[in-house]
């Protein structure tokens, strides 16, 4: 091989890996912005879908949670809680992706359209709180990504404890 062949070879090598990486983050921005809107429109049955089957997850106050039927039965006690017409963003996602894993940060807002007040006769409009999410994904061997972790808490008006209590 002459020097031209072998730099042409590195730059070939060093784009693909930089597809391989734009590709991975896109992936992971897709595969969260699907999670969260699954939460929005309540299917939680779909949840532990995202998750890969040694995942490990925990979620403000409810504990950690491994594996794949622990986390479907987090998210299936979540039918439970009442229905709020909350709306959901997320926002400043910094992620980072080598070699089929990779990890990020997000920042997410619920935005509650009414909540009452004391007896349930005053109104109160534009309640909101922020949460943090800190998250590692894997590329399985069919090229889907997954979540293998996931830590949420929320962080504002009131913060959650930054330690969960134990898994049961």
């Amino acid at each position: 091989m002459t020097d031209e062949t072998d730099s042409q070879s590195v730059t070939i090598a060093s784009l693909v890996k930089r597809i391989e990486q734009l590709e991975g983050a896109e992936a992971v921005r897709s595969l969260h912005a699907d999670f969260v809107r699954a939460v929005a429109d309540r299917q939680f049955d779909r949840l532990a879908a995202f998750f890969a089957p040694d995942a490990v997850i925990d979620m403000r106050t409810h504990g950690v949670k491994q594996g794949e039927a622990a986390i479907s039965e987090h998210f299936s006690h979540m039918v439970n809680s009442p229905l709020s017409g909350a709306g959901y963003l997320l926002s400043s996602p910094v992620v980072s992706v080598h070699d089929g894993e990779a990890n990020a940060r997000w920042t997410w807002h619920r935005f509650h359209p009414e909540v009452f007040e004391g007896d349930g006769e005053f109104p109160a409009h534009g309640l909101w709180e922020e949460g943090q999410y800190t998250c590692s994904y894997r590329r399985g061997d069919d090229g889907s990504w997954r979540f293998s972790a996931m830590r949420f808490r929320i962080v504002r008006p009131i913060p959650d404890p930054e330690e969960s209590p134990t898994a049961e």
